[in-house]
């Protein structure tokens, strides 16, 4: 539900079908491919480990991160290990484009003067593509500086930095999809409280991955309605207010 109902990145492609039924093909198709995938990532897990018990005992790098780049330098032969280093380099530059302009369009969208708020503020075509790639800059940033920090294996470190964020994404949709009183000021306490709860949350418990998205999501909707009950926006900050504004995605 977070992640391809709630993600920048997923809804982007949806909004971008031609109608209704190409965009529930294109999230549905998603969720197949997603599965296949992380099947082949097991299955890939699962032929390494075995190849490194018996073809070649003894030389298995000592950081489990390390195991499938030396088998693709030491394993595989010259043309075919070129071909999937470069197929390497190519998703990632494509999901790191994608991350970038979706926190980019957002921010530009929320807080940059886009469309989104107020009409642009008058500002030219010019001005605001300036901005936006002052935004892919300081976001390209700020992704380089989290993939710098200490969060363990490379695939666990990935969902655990997702699910601290996806639970407060989603408890903020459902906030403005279920709560009739949920206002701006609700959503964005509700989401500030989550991310830091779930921050809070990996650094001193030891609450599995797992669990991080329906915590978030929790933390995010009981606190967001709270705050929507006590400090009201005023007219037009009911739920459906919220819903219009985009706040619940």
């Amino acid at each position: 539900m977070a992640s391809h109902g709630t993600d920048q990145t997923l809804v982007q492609r949806v909004l971008a079908a031609r109608n209704e039924r190409d965009g529930k093909a294109a999230l549905l198709g998603s969720g197949v491919i997603v599965f296949v995938q992380f099947a082949l990532f097991l299955v890939l897990g699962v032929m390494l480990f075995v190849f490194y018990q018996h073809a070649a005992p003894g030389v298995v790098p000592a950081d489990a991160d390390q195991i499938f780049p030396a088998f693709i330098v030491t394993q595989m032969p010259p043309g075919i290990a070129g071909l999937v280093l470069a197929a390497i380099l190519a998703v990632a530059m494509s999901n790191a484009s994608g991350s970038l302009n979706s926190l980019a369009s957002s921010s530009m969208m929320d807080f940059g003067g886009g469309a989104g708020a107020s009409g642009g503020g008058g500002r030219s075509e010019g001005d605001l593509l300036k901005r936006s790639r002052w935004m892919t800059l300081i976001w390209g940033i700020v992704l380089g500086s989290l993939g710098l920090a200490p969060w363990g294996p490379v695939l666990v470190a990935g969902l655990t930095i997702a699910s601290i964020t996806y639970g407060a994404m989603l408890g903020v949709f459902l906030l403005g999809i279920w709560n009739a009183r949920a206002n701006a000021n609700g959503a964005i306490a509700g989401m500030l409280v989550g991310i830091a709860t779930m921050v809070l949350v990996n650094r001193f418990t030891v609450l599995a991955w797992t669990w991080y998205v329906l915590v978030g999501t929790l933390v995010t909707f009981v606190s967001g309605s709270i705050v929507s009950a006590i400090w009201s926006g005023g007219a037009g900050s009911s739920g459906r207010g919220l819903e219009a504004k985009g706040v619940s995605g």
